[in-house]
């Protein structure tokens, strides 16, 4: 007596031999790190030997990068201004000009943290354009005026950056 062929067993073996290398390949890309440029949320910025502190406050302290041209998305920026509320790292303010510009760092932050999905209301063209991605740990908001072409991109935590409204309220009363 022959063996008997059991058809649908050559095609549901190959599906299991290419079932591991399929889940690798959707795996999304890896998310950075929280913070910024290998700076963790809730970082000391005074110890790191690259900042400079330019506008000291006391509950809210400015710092800026010592050497050369600011940099993001391989390319240059007019500001990059690193903000600690009460010592702690939370968030950074990247301002630029150029439609170029905006399209490299727009382009750099789909790469990193996964293309937009445009919300209801959004504004994708036009003269002002607003982006953002929510994140674990990081809320990223980019905003592009084409009148005048210029870009303002924040990074922040989400659990120390409600501090800033905090101190908001407590000045105004």
């Amino acid at each position: 007596m022959a063996p008997r062929r059991v058809p649908y067993l050559v095609p549901l073996s190959v599906f299991f031999l290419w079932l591991p290398a399929l889940l690798l390949a959707a795996k999304p890309a890896a998310v950075p790190e929280p913070g910024f440029q290998g700076i963790p949320w809730g970082s000391t910025l005074a110890e790191l030997p690259q900042l400079v502190l330019v506008e000291p406050d006391g509950r809210v302290d400015i710092y800026g990068y010592k050497e050369g041209l600011p940099r993001f998305a391989n390319g240059p920026v007019e500001a990059i201004k690193l903000y600690a509320i009460d010592t702690q790292f939370a968030r950074v303010m990247i301002r630029y000009r150029s439609e170029d510009t905006h399209n490299r760092i727009k382009q750099a932050l789909e790469s990193a943290y996964g293309k937009l999905q445009h919300n209801r209301g959004s504004m994708i063209r036009g003269l002002n354009q607003e982006y953002s991605w929510r994140l674990d740990e990081t809320e990223i908001s980019l905003s592009y005026r084409e009148l005048g072409e210029r870009g303002l991109l924040m990074i922040q935590s989400r659990i120390l950056a409600p501090r800033f409204l905090d101190l908001l309220s407590d000045h105004t009363h």
